[in-house]
């Protein structure tokens, strides 16, 4: 007995394969959506409740950002044991091993409730007790902004890809949309990068470590690529919008 598949089956075959695909795309993008969003609430959460009990921890301590200054490396201590059971401050020298993560640090002359926690390259995180609220603000404010940009973006991107979705990519709010995205990460991107500087410029002026004779500085870096992501999006988005134009012009003429 000889079974043959007609021309006719395989259509059908397709076409149902098609409108399954059809139907489970959807659904699959709107729990992933969904999921991102959750994602964004929780993150936004996390940053105002970060910021906020930062606001009651003045006078308390302060982590910052900041660099080291290589030929004022001799303003630097280290505490030491210098016996049994004794420990004192001694003179930093760079030496070979040394300068590695973990390695706390003090600066001559500074009371010993400021201290430096050695990180990788020159980049180091400076603790320092006494804080005011305006420090603690600005070192937990990159926290709130980020959080506060991914629940927006979440959403953005959720309207977005339904529309997607739905076959209807050039949707007049679509370019809109990318527009938005472009502008969130731009601001999550200069928040991370500029309230840092700002806390640590803060924690020096307060414990008299700025100036050019000292050997901490707090620096502004911001990352580049993220931007540069921010800035394909918005051509991106312009390509979008012309697309809208173009169908909308040809609507209904086919």
């Amino acid at each position: 007995m000889q079974v043959t598949a007609s021309p006719e089956a395989g259509l059908i075959t397709a076409s149902s394969r098609r409108g399954w695909r059809l139907a489970v795309g959807p659904r699959v993008l709107r729990v992933v959506t969904g999921v991102l969003v959750v994602a964004g609430v929780v993150a936004a959460v996390q940053g105002v409740a970060l910021d906020v009990n930062a606001a009651t921890q003045a006078q308390g301590p302060v982590s910052v950002p900041v660099f080291v200054r290589l030929h004022r490396l001799d303003q630097l201590q280290i505490l030491q044991a210098t016996g049994p059971g004794t420990r004192t401050l001694v003179p930093f020298r760079l030496q070979q091993g040394v300068f590695q993560p973990g390695l706390e640090l003090y600066v001559h002359g500074i009371p010993q409730d400021t201290w430096i926690d050695v990180g990788t390259g020159r980049s180091v995180t400076l603790h320092s007790w006494g804080s005011t609220i305006t420090e603690q603000l600005l070192s937990r404010g990159a926290g709130l902004i980020t959080g506060l940009c991914l629940l927006w973006g979440a959403l953005v991107v959720r309207g977005l890809v339904l529309s997607i979705s739905r076959g209807q990519p050039f949707q007049r709010s679509n370019p809109a949309r990318i527009t938005h995205l472009a502008g969130l990460i731009a601001a999550a991107t200069i928040a991370a990068g500029v309230l840092p500087y700002l806390a640590a410029h803060q924690v020096l002026g307060r414990r008299g470590l700025s100036g050019p004779a000292s050997p901490l500085y707090a620096h502004l870096a911001i990352a580049g690529a993220p931007l540069l992501v921010a800035l394909f999006l918005l051509v991106f988005a312009q390509a979008f919008r012309r697309g809208a134009e173009l169908a909308q012009d040809t609507e209904g003429l086919i």
